[in-house]
């Protein structure tokens, strides 16, 4: 059988838990920062932090842990090593954070059986590597938005994947836990939009997603019914 669609899937939030591992990766990198620190350190003010060097970048300058070792140095301001206790801090907070992550349910078994039929692809707007999470062999292509001058849900790095696997937006299922970034994103650019919503959150923005699934093993047959058409 052809291989004439391509499954795309967002990372964070949608094969795993991102926001808890980032929380164990803050707390780890708050209690080595707090014995430098008079003031308290903690995982929320390191986040405020990083939110906040974001909110004043004018556009995409430098890569996200490097904005997380800006964070670092900044909680620690005005010692005169705080460039390098940030850098020490930036260790031990990849240490974590790149872990093993904590996947949703049935994430690997259902990337399996859609990868023996299909393509599959990665492209996220975080930093999450599918080669440390130990899923890299499940992709066909990966797109980090990172990379790129633009991120989700800008049409082009969807076609910057679709040019990757030579197929156009009528072969593409995305799957994702963001309507603002997945599911407008694949809308947008005339793909099949899959909102992975395992907490059956209530949806009352205008965007409006093809399908919704609470859990991954769902997917392959309602991919099963795409490819049969």
């Amino acid at each position: 059988m052809p291989r004439n669609l391509l499954i795309s899937f967002d990372a964070d939030q949608t094969l795993f838990d991102f926001e808890r591992i980032l929380e164990e990766a803050l707390i780890t990198t708050a209690s080595f920062l707090s014995h430098y620190s008079e003031k308290p350190i903690t995982p929320r003010y390191l986040q405020k932090i990083r939110d906040s060097i974001v909110d004043d970048m004018p556009a995409k300058t430098i890569g996200l842990l490097e904005i997380r070792r800006a964070s670092f140095e900044q909680a620690l301001n005005p010692l005169s090593n705080a460039r390098e206790l940030s850098e020490q801090a930036l260790v031990i907070f990849k240490k974590v954070r790149f872990g093993e992550p904590y996947f949703y349910p049935f994430v690997k078994e259902t990337l399996a059986t859609l990868k023996r039929q299909n393509k599959t692809a990665l492209i996220t707007n975080g930093n999450s590597c599918p080669k440390s999470a130990g899923i890299a062999h499940l992709f066909d292509f990966v797109v980090m938005a990172e990379e790129y001058p633009y991120s989700k849900p800008d049409p082009r790095l969807f076609k910057v994947m679709l040019s990757m696997a030579g197929l156009s937006a009528d072969n593409l299922i995305h799957v994702g836990d963001s309507l603002e970034d997945d599911i407008a994103g694949a809308n947008n650019v005339g793909a099949t939009s899959v909102w992975f919503n395992p907490l059956n959150y209530y949806n009352g923005s205008p965007v409006l997603p093809d399908h919704s699934i609470a859990c991954m093993r769902e997917l392959p047959s309602l991919v099963a019914g795409y490819a049969s058409r």
